[in-house]
C-alpha cells in the first residue's frame, strides 16, 4: 500500500477547496482501523461550512457520509457494533462520531454527546492521524466508532448518507413514540423528510402528509410513500391547515416532525397538531433558530414537543436493516444524482449547492 493519499481540504470559505497529500499511518492504535473511501456524500451540512455559514475548526477534511472498505485493523480479534468479526475487504459504515463510552453523557445512552466527542468532517486535520473525513482516498476510523457491515445488496450510493439522514430519523420516530395507524404531518421534502415518509409508511401510518415549497421533492416525496402533499409556494398555510383538518380523524395530526431547518415551521406545524399532538423537531441546528410559540396553545392542546440530535449506533443499525428491506421499494437509488471524483471536488461542491440533487457523490 502506498504511504500517502489524497484528501481535499476546507481552508476559508472565501477559497475552494485544496487538494493535499497526507501519511497514512504506519501503525494503527488499539480499537482503529484505516478504510479505503469507497463513496462519500455531500451533506448540507458540509454546504453550510464551505459557505461560511457554519463555523469549523480549520484546515480540515469534510465529509462524514460514507461508505468504505477496510484496509488496516488495529486489532486482529476486531468485531462490528453486532459482534461480527471484521476482516480487510470488508465494507462497511460507521457512526459520524466517536464516543468514550464511559462520560456521564455515554452513561445516559447519549452517546452523541459524549464529553470527549469526535466527529467524522469536523475536525482539524493538522493533528494525527489527520484523515478523519469523507473527502479523501482513505479515512482513519477512531477507538469509539461503531461500525457495520454493509449487506452486498445495498449499493455504495444508498449506503452513503445512511449514517446521517436515515439514522437521525429512525432516531426520531423512536424518540417520538410513532404508532402504526397514526397520520403523520413532515415538514421537509429533503433527504430527512423522504427517509421519514417511507418510515412512516412501514411503520403503519394511516396518513403521511409532506409540506414543502419545491414541486420535484413532493413529487419525490409520493414515491416515497407520502400520502398526501401540500406546496406551501402555491397553497397558503391558512388554507393548508384546513385541509389537514378536514382529512384527519381529529381534525389535525397525531404526530409531527420538523425537519426543513426552518424555525416558522414549528409554529404550522403546533397549528397542524390535533389536541394531545406530539412535535418532533429535529433540523434546527444553526444558532438563531428562534420560535414564535403561544404557551398558551401548547397547554390547552396538551401538546409534547421533543428535540433530537444525531443518533446512537443502534439507530445505524437499524438504518442498514431499513434498506437492506426496503432500498428497492422505495427510489432510493434516485438519491445521489450526480458523482464526481475526488480529483473535481470542487465541482462536486457546485453541482450540489445548486440543490438539483438531494445529494451528490464524491469517489475515489
Amino acid at each position: 500500500m502506498k504511504s500517502t493519499c489524497a484528501a481535499a481540504v476546507f481552508v476559508d470559505s472565501s477559497k475552494p477547496l485544496e487538494l493535499r497529500q497526507f501519511p497514512l499511518p504506519d501503525k494503527l492504535d488499539k480499537g482503529a482501523m484505516l478504510c479505503k473511501v469507497l463513496m462519500s456524500t455531500i451533506c448540507g451540512s458540509d454546504l453550510h461550512t464551505i459557505a461560511g455559514r457554519r463555523r469549523e475548526p480549520a484546515p480540515l477534511i469534510l465529509g462524514h457520509e460514507i461508505v468504505g472498505r477496510i484496509v488496516a485493523l488495529g486489532d486482529a480479534d476486531a468485531t462490528d457494533a453486532r459482534g461480527e468479526k471484521l476482516e480487510i475487504g470488508d465494507r462497511v459504515t460507521w457512526t459520524i462520531m466517536a464516543s468514550c463510552g464511559r462520560c456521564r453523557y455515554c452513561r445516559l445512552n447519549l452517546p452523541q454527546k459524549c464529553e470527549h466527542l469526535k466527529k467524522y468532517g469536523h475536525t482539524c486535520c493538522e493533528e494525527a492521524p489527520h484523515l478523519t473525513g469523507g473527502y479523501a482516498e482513505y479515512i482513519c476510523l477512531l477507538d469509539g466508532t461503531a461500525v457495520f457491515k454493509i449487506p452486498c445488496t445495498i449499493p455504495d450510493d444508498v449506503a452513503a448518507p445512511a449514517n446521517c439522514a436515515l439514522s437521525t430519523v429512525i432516531n426520531a420516530t423512536e424518540a417520538i413514540g410513532l404508532q402504526a395507524g397514526e397520520t403523520v404531518l413532515i415538514h421537509g421534502a429533503g433527504l430527512l423528510g423522504l427517509n421519514l415518509a417511507a418510515l412512516a409508511r412501514e411503520a403503519g401510518a394511516a396518513e403521511v402528509i409532506m409540506v414543502d415549497v419545491s414541486a420535484p421533492r413532493l413529487a419525490l416525496a409520493t414515491d416515497f410513500g407520502a400520502t398526501q402533499c401540500i406546496n406551501t409556494s402555491v397553497t397558503p398555510w391558512s388554507k393548508a391547515v384546513e385541509q389537514i383538518a378536514d382529512t384527519t380523524p381529529c381534525r389535525g395530526v397525531d404526530v409531527a416532525f420538523e425537519v426543513c431547518g426552518w424555525a416558522g415551521a414549528v409554529a404550522q406545524g403546533v397549528e397542524a397538531l390535533r389536541i394531545g399532538g406530539r412535535y418532533l423537531i429535529a433540523g434546527l441546528v444553526m444558532p438563531g433558530s428562534d420560535l414564535a410559540i403561544d404557551g398558551n396553545t401548547l397547554t390547552r392542546k396538551c401538546l409534547t414537543i421533543k428535540g433530537i440530535h444525531n443518533y446512537r449506533p443502534d439507530h445505524l443499525g437499524a438504518a442498514v436493516d431499513f434498506l437492506q428491506q426496503n432500498c428497492r421499494r422505495y427510489p432510493y437509488v434516485d438519491i445521489v444524482g450526480a458523482t464526481f471524483p475526488l480529483s473535481d471536488i470542487n465541482n462536486a461542491v457546485a453541482a450540489a449547492a445548486t440543490g438539483t440533487h438531494l445529494r451528490v457523490g464524491v469517489t475515489t
